[in-house]
């Protein structure tokens, strides 16, 4: 299962020879990847290999993890997945795999570490969430993974529980007494507020979607702990006629809406706190300096900008340029296919956050990478 924990695990693996091998591979069904992929995998094998100076025992036991992760994507792949990610070095006993519910571009990559940036995206992308659809009669809570809803808690307000609820008679004194006391709606709400905080702390869930009528949203917010309120990342309506899937890609989308909104800002302060003073950093030159210092509170990287670079195979000494030798530990520098990946890597394991951010052009002028400092 892929998680932070799992994430900064992968990210600590490094083989000094410089044969980690990822792989990240397309199972859609709308790219004929049976027949592709493993065309796909031994071509850019042998295009990687004939650029390279291996041997011939550590070309052999590459085609080997090449050879299992065919198997894999012969006989292993769900049905449900759109795209796979497999990490393998021999050496250090490492075979991993992760199947993600999201289309992924075809990259097979022979570098020092696994290549972990597909996954910071697809984490971010997939990060279970909670949707509180909220009436003043009844509400639902649903718990929102990367494949499906996993749970549903249906709550029953005052007036629903004074019903038969098999013939849907209300004697009308008690219809009359329900339907007209704030204060058993503000019970329900404050019902459902302690249900949400319950299982925010069973699920690990980072963001809720409020769903309803905005002046019944509005008021079952107040009964909202700062807690919950705090993780509202956006609200959208209800519509009685959309079915539950429909109500999760609305849910998905409202998020990646705000997602990019929030984005955004982050982008304004770290350009408004450029300098020596700021707590804004920008350029891939000074913002790996700050990685390695562990003084990155959120790293910014652009999607789909991959520069190449140049790694030591023994330190963590990342630049754009080709030098003779690392000049941190004379250890020898070999190509790695997106530098900005290797700053990912690190700000992994620096514990920093990390956000692959889409459509913000003022990122793109930065350089398409930038930091957010924690301190200076």
């Amino acid at each position: 299962m892929l998680d932070r924990q799992f994430l900064k695990d992968l990210a600590g693996y490094r083989n000094s020879r410089g044969l980690f091998l990822s792989a990240c591979i397309s199972t859609s069904r709308l790219d004929d990847w049976r027949q592709k992929a493993p065309t796909f995998l031994n071509s850019e094998f042998g295009r990687i290999s004939r650029e390279a100076e291996w041997s011939k025992e550590e070309r052999k036991s590459l085609e080997a993890e090449l050879t299992k992760i065919g198997e894999v994507l012969q006989y292993d792949i769900t049905p449900q997945t759109e795209g796979v990610a497999v990490f393998a070095d021999a050496s250090q006993g490492v075979f991993d795999r992760v199947e993600l519910p999201l289309r992924l571009n075809n990259r097979l990559l022979v570098e020092p570490s696994p290549y972990v940036r597909p996954l910071v995206h697809a984490l971010a992308v997939l990060e279970p969430f909670l949707i509180v659809r909220v009436s003043r009669d009844e509400s639902s809570l649903y718990v929102v993974d990367w494949w499906r809803v996993a749970r549903e808690d249906d709550l029953t307000g005052p007036y629903l529980r004074s019903t038969d609820r098999e013939t849907g008679e209300v004697p009308v004194k008690e219809y009359y007494a329900a339907a007209r006391q704030d204060s058993l709606v503000e019970q329900h709400f404050k019902e459902v507020a302690a249900n949400v905080d319950k299982l925010l702390e069973e699920t690990g869930a980072r963001r809720i979607v409020m769903c309803g009528q905005h002046d019944i949203v509005a008021n079952a917010s107040k009964s909202l702990s700062a807690a919950a309120l705090a993780r509202v990342g956006a609200n959208i309506p209800w519509d009685a006629a959309a079915s539950l899937n429909q109500l999760v890609v609305s849910a998905r989308e409202a998020l990646s809406d705000a997602r990019a909104q929030e984005m955004t800002l982050v982008v304004d302060r770290i350009d408004d706190e450029l300098g020596p003073q700021g707590m804004g950093v920008a350029g891939f030159a000074d913002v790996i300096d700050v990685l390695a210092r562990g003084q990155v509170q959120t790293l910014l990287v652009e999607r789909g900008v991959r520069p190449p670079g140049w790694t030591c195979t023994t330190g963590d000494f990342v630049r754009p340029e080709k030098v003779a030798a690392c000049p941190l530990c004379g250890g020898a520098m070999v190509p790695v296919d997106d530098m900005f990946g290797e700053a990912v890597r690190h700000a992994i394991l620096h514990g920093s956050d990390v956000e692959v951010v889409e459509g913000v052009q003022r990122l793109h002028d930065l350089g398409g990478i930038a930091a957010l400092l924690r301190f200076r």
